[in-house]
C-alpha cells in the first residue's frame, strides 16, 4: 500500500474516534439530563410557634408640658435645676412681685370703698322707702335711690373682679411644674425680662412616670388582627392583647412589659396606616420623652402549617412553592398569613400537612424537573 493510501486510512480512522467519542459525550450528557436533580425538600407539618413582629416607635411623656409666664416682668429667681425632677406646684421661677403687689393692695382697696359706697346706697334706698311710704319723698327720689343703691353693688362686683385678677397676677409672678416630672433645659437666666406673649417656652416638664410609645401599623393588618379577635372590634383587640416587649435605641430589650391601649380610628391618607399607642411603667426613667426604639409584638400561632420562606417565590404577586408530586415538580399558590417572624411563613391555603415541597432553590426550578429528595 502506498503512502497515500495510508494517509487516508488513517484520517478514515480519526474520523470514525472522533464520532465516536462524540457520541458517547451526548449519551453522557443526556443520560445527565435525565439523572434526578438532588434538593433539599420537607414533609409540610403543622406547628405551633410565638415569634415577634417589630415596628419602629417613638416616646413621649405621659404628660409633656411647655411653661410659659402668665404675666411679663423680670426673672427674679430661678429655683430649678435643670435636668432634675420635680413635683407638681414646685417653684421653678420667680418674676420680681412689686408692680403685681401694689396692683394688688390697690384692688383691695378699691374693693373697701365700693363696700362702703354700697352700704351708704342702702341706707339711702331705704330710708327714702319709709319716706315715700309716708308721702314724705316723690317717687323719682326713691326710685333714683334703688338706681344709685344698684349702681353701687354692680361697681363692688367690678371692684371684686379686678382685685381677684390682681391676685392672680402676683400669685402667676411665681412660675410653678403643674405636673410630676422631669424638667428639660432653659435658655432663661435671672434678670431676663419675660412677657405673657412669649412663643418660646421657658422650661418643659415631662412627666415619664410611664411612657407612651407610638408606632403605626398597615389597614390591612389591623384589619387581619381585628378578624382573628373575638368580635372582630378594636375594643377586643386592646382588652385582649399580649403584653409586648421594647427594644431601646442601644439594642437591649427594655426589662418592663408594655400594654398596647389605643389605636386611631383614622387611616392616614398618605402611607395608608393607622397610629397605635403602646403604655409602658418606667420607674426608672430609662426611657425619655422624644427617644425611639423597637416595639416587639408577639403573635402565637397554634396548630397551623409552617414552612421556610426559602421554600416560596412570587411571580405576580402571588406566592408559590414547588410540591414533589411523583418526584416531580408542580408549581403551587399558596396562601400565607401577613404577620411572619422573617424567617417562616405561616400557611393558610394551597398546602396540606404531609405534602413534600422543595425549601430551597425553588426559584431556580420549572415545572416537571425530577427531584432526588435529600
Amino acid at each position: 500500500m502506498s503512502y497515500k493510501h495510508n494517509l487516508i486510512a488513517l484520517g478514515i480512522a480519526m474520523s470514525a474516534a472522533a464520532l465516536a467519542v462524540s457520541g458517547c459525550e451526548k449519551d453522557v450528557q443526556q443520560t445527565e439530563a435525565r439523572a434526578p436533580q438532588s434538593y433539599p425538600t420537607m414533609k409540610v407539618q403543622k406547628a405551633n410557634m410565638t415569634f415577634n413582629i417589630e415596628y419602629t416607635a417613638s416616646i413621649k411623656g405621659i404628660s409633656d408640658v411647655d411653661i410659659y409666664p402668665q404675666v411679663s416682668g423680670t426673672i427674679k429667681e430661678i429655683l430649678m435645676q435643670e435636668g432634675m425632677p420635680v413635683k407638681k406646684d414646685q417653684v421653678l421661677f420667680t418674676i420680681d412681685p412689686i408692680s403685681y403687689e401694689a396692683a394688688y393692695e390697690k384692688a383691695k382697696a378699691n374693693v373697701a370703698s365700693a363696700e362702703a359706697n354700697l352700704a351708704t346706697a342702702k341706707l339711702t334706698r331705704d330710708s327714702r322707702d319709709q319716706l315715700y311710704s309716708k308721702k314724705a319723698v316723690s317717687y323719682y327720689d326713691m326710685m333714683s335711690s334703688h338706681n344709685t343703691y344698684d349702681s353701687a353693688l354692680a361697681t363692688l362686683s367690678e371692684a371684686k373682679a379686678l382685685l381677684k385678677a390682681a391676685e392672680n397676677d402676683l400669685n402667676n409672678t411665681e412660675i410653678k411644674s403643674p405636673v410630676d416630672g422631669v424638667l428639660g433645659m432653659t435658655s432663661i437666666r435671672e434678670g431676663a425680662l419675660v412677657s405673657s406673649n412669649m412663643t418660646t417656652p421657658l422650661v418643659s416638664v415631662s412627666d415619664n412616670s410611664s411612657v407612651y410609645t407610638y408606632f403605626s401599623l398597615s389597614e390591612n393588618l389591623l384589619l387581619y388582627i381585628a378578624k382573628l379577635s373575638s368580635d372582630g372590634s378594636y375594643g377586643d383587640i386592646l382588652s385582649k392583647s399580649p403584653k409586648i416587649k421594647f427594644r431601646l435605641s442601644d439594642g437591649e430589650i427594655y426589662d418592663q412589659d408594655g400594654t398596647i391601649d389605643a389605636i386611631s380610628g383614622i387611616v392616614d391618607a398618605t402611607t395608608g396606616a393607622v397610629t397605635v399607642r403602646a403604655t409602658f411603667p418606667n420607674p426608672k426613667r430609662i426611657m425619655h420623652s422624644g427617644g425611639s426604639g423597637t416595639v416587639l409584638i408577639p403573635v402565637t400561632v397554634d396548630d397551623e402549617l409552617v414552612i421556610p420562606q426559602t421554600a416560596t417565590f412570587e411571580l405576580q404577586n402571588k406566592t408559590f412553592v414547588y410540591k414533589v408530586v411523583d418526584h416531580k415538580t408542580v408549581a403551587t399558590v399558596i396562601e400565607i398569613m401577613e404577620v411572619n417572624d422573617g424567617k417562616n411563613y405561616v400557611v393558610t391555603s394551597g398546602l396540606e400537612e404531609g405534602d413534600t415541597i422543595v425549601t430551597d432553590g425553588a426559584g431556580l426550578l420549572t415545572d416537571g424537573v425530577e427531584i432526588a429528595e435529600k
